[in-house]
């Protein structure tokens, strides 16, 4: 790969050997990898690999849970939070990835500290 960016929804990339659109369009919908060496990465940013598996903690000290996925859903990214064995209300939390409610991350740590405003117990979904 020569280099990609983001356009609008889209990334689109510059290959090395594709020179005209035709070559390009017997690529549409392959996909494409990437070393995670290679992905640049911003202090505010986070690959998505890095934040499964991170404990998630309420800013008081309680622990949520860990993040067992992420999801896209246009407006934002949404963490999706899986309660600990031992809960007393086992479910899932749908939280999401803003700066509202994502006070912290400490990847090293693999700990996500969070707000939940008033009203945020709507992101929780019992399971029994």
């Amino acid at each position: 790969m020569q280099r990609c960016w983001q356009h609008g929804r889209r990334i689109l990339a510059e290959l090395q050997d594709i020179s005209d659109v035709n070559a390009a369009e017997r690529l549409a919908g392959m996909k494409v990898w990437v070393p995670v060496e290679e992905v640049d990465v911003d202090d505010d940013e986070y690959l998505w690999q890095d934040l499964i598996g991170c404990e998630v903690y309420q800013a008081d000290g309680g622990l949520l849970g860990s993040v067992t996925a992420l999801e896209e859903y246009g407006a934002q990214d949404i963490l999706t939070v899986q309660s600990p064995a031992d809960a007393a209300q086992p479910g899932e939390w749908m939280l999401p990835f803003i700066e509202e409610v994502v006070a912290d991350v400490d990847i090293d740590a693999k700990r996500i500290t969070v707000n939940l405003p008033e009203g945020m117990d709507a992101c929780f979904t019992p399971r029994f």
